[in-house]
C-alpha cells in the first residue's frame, strides 16, 4: 500500500470516516500523522487517553490514534494515571487493542524511563483550566513530560500538544517555548500545536 497516496489524498479515509464528528483536531492530526508516515514511524506514544466515546470536542485521541496504527500496522502506546480512565479507553478503543498498549502510570515517570522511543509523541494529559484557578500546573506538567523523554527522541520524531488556542497561551505556552529554543519548526497551529525538526 502506498502509504503516500492512501493518506494524503484530500478525502481520504480518515477524513472520510471522522470528518463530520470532528470539533476541529482532525487537520491537526492528519497533519501530524501524515509526517509520521513520511519519515517511516513506527511507534505513537500519548499522555492522557480517551474517557468517553464520541468524545470529539476533546479530540478522542486514542480512537483516531488506535484506528489509524491498525490501518498502517503501527503501534501506539497509552499512558494515563487513572486505572478507570484506562478501562473506559479499552473498551472504547477495543477493535484497535491489538496495536494499543494501554499503560497505568504518571505520564512524567512513564517517559523518563520508557524503553519505546516515539517518532510521534502526543502530549494530552492534565486538562487546562477552563474555570481557573491556575493555568501553571498543567503547562509545567506537560513540559515536564516533554523534557521527560527529549533526549531520547530520534531526529525525525513529530511532537503535537493538545490545548493550544486557549487563555493565557493555552497547556502549550512552556512547551512551545521550549521547542522553538531548541530550534524546532511549528507545522501547524490551532486548536493543537504540530512541531517538527
Amino acid at each position: 500500500m502506498n502509504h503516500f497516496n492512501d493518506f494524503l489524498a484530500s478525502n481520504n479515509w480518515f477524513y472520510q470516516k471522522y470528518a463530520m464528528r470532528d470539533q476541529g483536531k482532525l487537520v491537526s492530526f492528519q497533519i501530524a500523522l501524515n509526517l509520521f508516515l513520511q519519515r517511516g514511524g513506527e511507534t505513537i506514544i500519548e499522555s492522557g487517553c480517551v474517557r468517553f466515546a464520541e468524545d470529539f470536542g476533546a479530540g478522542n485521541s486514542t480512537t483516531l490514534l488506535g484506528d489509524f496504527c491498525k490501518h498502517y500496522n503501527k503501534k501506539l502506546i497509552t499512558v494515563d494515571n487513572s486505572y478507570e480512565n484506562l478501562e473506559r479507553a479499552k473498551f472504547i478503543t477495543r477493535e484497535f487493542k491489538e496495536v494499543i498498549t494501554y499503560i497505568e502510570s504518571d505520564s512524567v515517570s512513564f517517559l523518563s524511563r520508557c524503553a519505546d522511543i516515539p517518532d510521534l509523541l502526543y502530549l494530552d494529559s492534565m486538562d487546562f483550566p477552563l474555570e481557573g484557578p491556575s493555568e501553571e500546573a498543567c503547562q509545567i506538567h506537560q513540559l515536564n513530560e516533554l523534557k521527560a523523554i527529549y533526549d531520547r527522541l530520534p531526529e525525525k520524531a513529530v511532537i503535537l500538544l493538545d490545548d493550544n488556542d486557549l487563555p493565557f497561551n493555552g497547556k502549550t505556552k512552556l512547551s512551545n517555548q521550549f521547542l522553538r529554543d531548541k530550534g524546532w519548526t511549528v507545522i501547524y497551529s490551532g486548536k493543537q500545536i504540530c512541531w517538527a525538526r
